[in-house]
């Protein structure tokens, strides 16, 4: 059933209840006697309990509209200034075509010159040869020739960062067994070098020691940047940014990778 149908079904009966009330309100005023004043009572009372309604439900339908209308303005104005073209409810696969996962593929397999830096956690799932990004960066880097380089960070081993989040995910870790978190650490440097012999030395990864627990990906055109927090669930599930470059976010996002980057306590893993 298209909308025009329900509508149309709306305006009748608002024309019926007008009707009925207008008939009620005639009887009322040209006739007299018990029985026509009944009649008068009972087409008023039923016009209105349908004419009513109907109208105060047109009326409001309205008000929200306007009101809506101008909230994502607003929203998009915000937006705009703060330099986001695109807000995804998460970086996970869905069936719809258009989501972040989709879409940081295809930057990664349109993008054929130039720096690309990615920092994280561990950037396990960049650099896990079964993930969902492994091959489309694998061919990235081949494609290129050498066109393009890749700057990674990743935390260190005795960062902060990594003794709260393993506090928090592994709470029953037994002393002297080794984290998760720096499991996927050293998992993602033995890929790195495994790309660089393979492929060419186009990745340079270093470890931080200040941990702003977060996942970016700056390309030139655009910047991927997606909160983490620490949970005891994951993946977390929080909204995957992107930042046109030039704006505010995309300069304070490469500004943050920078600082990072030449701090006194990064260290270099690879080469």
């Amino acid at each position: 059933m298209s909308v025009a149908a329900p509508r149309r079904i709306l305006v009748i009966a608002a024309a019926a209840g007008l009707l009925a009330f207008t008939v009620g309100v005639a009887v009322s005023v040209a006739t007299k006697g018990m029985v026509w004043t009944i009649v008068s009572v009972t087409l008023q009372s039923l016009g209105s309990a349908v004419l009513f309604p109907i109208l105060v439900s047109f009326a409001y339908d309205k008000l929200r509209e306007r009101w809506l209308g101008d909230e994502v303005w607003r929203l998009f104005n915000e937006l705009s200034d703060a330099g986001i073209t695109r807000v995804y409810k998460d970086r996970e696969f869905n069936m719809n075509t258009d989501n972040a996962q989709t879409r940081l593929s295809e930057e990664f397999l349109s993008h054929q010159s130039g720096e690309v830096y990615i920092m994280g956690p561990t950037l396990r799932v960049f650099f896990n040869p079964l993930g969902p990004f492994y091959r489309d960066i694998e061919r990235m880097l081949r494609n290129a020739n050498g066109a393009v380089r890749m700057q990674a960070l990743i935390e260190r081993s005795d960062s902060p960062a990594v003794w709260e989040r393993t506090s928090i995910e592994e709470p029953n870790l037994a002393p002297g067994q080794k984290p998760q978190t720096e499991r996927d650490a050293e998992s993602t440097i033995a890929t790195v070098l495994n790309v660089c012999t393979t492929i060419g030395p186009h990745i340079t990864l270093r470890r931080f020691m200040p941990a702003p627990y977060c996942t970016a990906v700056i390309f030139p055109n655009v910047a991927f940047f997606s909160p983490n927090i620490l949970a005891p669930e994951a993946p977390v599930r929080l909204p995957m940014i992107l930042f046109r470059s030039g704006s505010h976010g995309y300069r304070m996002l490469k500004a943050s990778f920078d600082y990072l980057w030449d701090h006194a306590e990064t260290t270099q893993s690879v080469p």
